[in-house]
C-alpha cells in the first residue's frame, strides 16, 4: 500500500440510502489516492432489503443493487459473512457498557444487536487491528455507537475527510508533474509575463491519469 494513507469505514443503512452517490465517488477517486476498505454488515443488509420492500425506497434498491456489483469491483468492501454474529457473545458487547446502560441494551431489537455486535467484532475483536469508524445518519445508530464506544461519523464529516485527502494527493501529484517538467525542460522564457518551460518532446513527462478503457466510436 506504501505511504497511502487508509480509511476504514462500517457503512449502516442510513449512510447507504441517503448516500450512496457519496459512496460510489468514494471508491472511484479514492484509487491510487487513499486505501478505503468499506464493511458492510448483515444489519445493513437487511435493513435495506426492509427498506426496499416494505417502504418501497428507491434509494435503498439503489444501495442493493450498488453493493451486488461492487463486491467483485472493489476488492476492498467485504460483505459480512452471517456467521460472523456467531463469533461475537451478546455479553462482550454489554461488558463494554456503564451497569446502568445494559438493562437498555438488554431490551434492545435484535437487528440492533447484530449491528452493535458486527462493530465491536470489526473495532475491536478481529485480529488485524485495524482502525474502523461506523458511517451512518441514523440518530438511533449513532447513539448506540455513542454508548457503546464505537467511533462513528456522519456521512457529512467522512465525505469531508476523504475530499480533503483525495484533493490533497491530486495536488501532490500535479507538484509533482511540473517539478518533474522544469527539470527536463531545455530552458526558460517568458510570454506575456509569465514563465513559460521550453521541453524536449522525446522526453515529455504526461500526468497520471485514472484508470479506463479507450472509447471507441
Amino acid at each position: 500500500m506504501g505511504d497511502l494513507n487508509e480509511y476504514n469505514f462500517i457503512l449502516d443503512a442510513s449512510s447507504l440510502e441517503k448516500g450512496l452517490g457519496n459512496i460510489k465517488r468514494w471508491c472511484q477517486e479514492s484509487r491510487d489516492k487513499i486505501v478505503l476498505r468499506l464493511y458492510i454488515p448483515t444489519y445493513t443488509l437487511q435493513e435495506l432489503d426492509f427498506l426496499k420492500y416494505k417502504r418501497k425506497s428507491f434509494g435503498a434498491r439503489e444501495a442493493l443493487k450498488f453493493i451486488d456489483q461492487a463486491i467483485s469491483e472493489y476488492p476492498d468492501i467485504t460483505v459480512e459473512f452471517p456467521e460472523t454474529l456467531d463469533v461475537v457473545l451478546w455479553s462482550e458487547v454489554t461488558s463494554l457498557v456503564d451497569s446502568k446502560q445494559v438493562d437498555m441494551l438488554n431490551r434492545l431489537p435484535r437487528r440492533f444487536k447484530n449491528l452493535l455486535k458486527s462493530c465491536i467484532y470489526k473495532c475491536q475483536l478481529e485480529e488485524d487491528r485495524l482502525k474502523w469508524i461506523l458511517v451512518a445518519e441514523d440518530t438511533k445508530v449513532k447513539e448506540l455507537a455513542t454508548v457503546c464506544s464505537i467511533p462513528c461519523s456522519s456521512l457529512v464529516d467522512a465525505e469531508s475527510t476523504l475530499s480533503r485527502e483525495t484533493n490533497k494527493r491530486q495536488y501532490d501529484e500535479n507538484q509533482r508533474f511540473n517539478n518533474l517538467v522544469h527539470v527536463k525542460g531545455t530552458g526558460e522564457s517568458l510570454i506575456g509575463g509569465k514563465k513559460v518551460v521550453r521541453t524536449n518532446f522525446d522526453s515529455t513527462v504526461y500526468a497520471s491519469r485514472g484508470k479506463g478503457s479507450l472509447w471507441k466510436p
